[in-house]
């Protein structure tokens, strides 16, 4: 039998919350970064998702161009841009970034496909701010873009991004109806499994987190959604982006898992991050707000 062991990844400092996984092997993180307290005088003048079709190959195949650019508004000790690619609902790849003593990060990715789908990707941009006497703040944002392409032998290759007419509405009805019914099948297979009631829930799908950039998420203050934000980020990180640890101290590959979705507690002080892995793993992530203050 199999030990099932819970362990948690704190991440210190007021204010700042913590992200643990469960029901897995506690191994070593191999690589993190850690959120920090927001900085009041430092922000992103500008911090962008695109993506746009590159060309087109030939008859079957096309070049999806993702990018994904910020720029912060003095040099940072550390910058870092995490970006997540979706397809269907699927994460189809990943890009990251780390820059020390710089203010922007750049990053592009071509990805070659074919049929029609629909893309969504999700950036969080950061940077760490070092003053004297080990005083460390940060800086963050995320942004997104999303593009549904139709490829179909019948008409030209058309990309668009919100649809605008009665033909891309019914396109975009195709390539979401199907995804749709599917991660509600995913979404009720994994809250049976771990007993939850989602009535007591506000859900977010991660890919629509970037809404609460400005704004704060059900039930919490500006400050404390800043803080979730960047506690959710760094567990994503450690327990999503680098690999999903596996049975046995394997880790598999995010790609080919579902859009997280985060679950904030309506009553309760915790938020539930669910996801299921290509081999068909259920995961369960928990977030604890207001956790006990630890020295780095």
């Amino acid at each position: 039998m199999i030990k099932k062991v819970q362990y948690t990844i704190m991440l210190g400092m007021i204010g700042v919350f913590a992200l643990i996984l469960v029901n897995t092997n506690n191994n070593p993180v191999r690589e993190s970064f850690t959120y920090f307290p927001p900085d009041p005088d430092v922000s992103f003048v500008s911090a962008r998702t695109s993506l746009s079709i590159l060309t087109q190959e030939d008859e079957d195949e096309y070049t999806l161009n993702w990018k994904s650019e910020s720029t912060l508004s003095e040099v940072a000790y550390l910058r870092q841009d995490l970006s997540f690619l979706y397809e269907e609902g699927r994460l189809i790849d990943t890009m990251s970034s780390w820059k020390e003593n710089t203010a922007t990060i750049h990053q592009k990715q071509e990805f070659t496909s074919e049929d029609s789908g629909h893309y969504e990707a999700i950036s969080y941009h950061y940077g760490e701010i070092h003053y004297p006497n080990d005083i460390i703040r940060s800086a963050q944002e995320m942004s997104y873009d999303q593009l549904y392409v139709i490829d179909s032998p019948m008409t030209p290759l058309e990309s668009f991004k919100k649809a605008t007419n009665e033909e891309e509405k019914e396109w975009e009805y195709i390539l979401d109806h199907a995804m749709i019914q599917q991660s509600q099948l995913i979404f009720k297979a994994m809250v049976t499994e771990y007993k939850i009631h989602p009535e007591d829930y506000y859900i977010i799908p991660l890919t629509s987190l970037y809404h609460y950039q400005d704004k704060p998420l059900p039930g919490l203050s500006k400050s404390q959604t800043t803080d979730v934000i960047g506690g959710l980020w760094e567990g994503l990180y450690k327990n999503y982006f680098i690999g999903i640890e596996s049975t046995g101290g394997r880790t598999e590959s995010p790609i080919g898992s579902t859009i997280p979705m985060v679950l904030l507690h309506k009553q309760s002080p915790y938020l539930l991050v669910l996801f299921q892995s290509k081999s068909g793993r259920n995961i369960q992530l928990i977030q604890y707000l207001n956790e006990p203050i630890l020295d780095r």
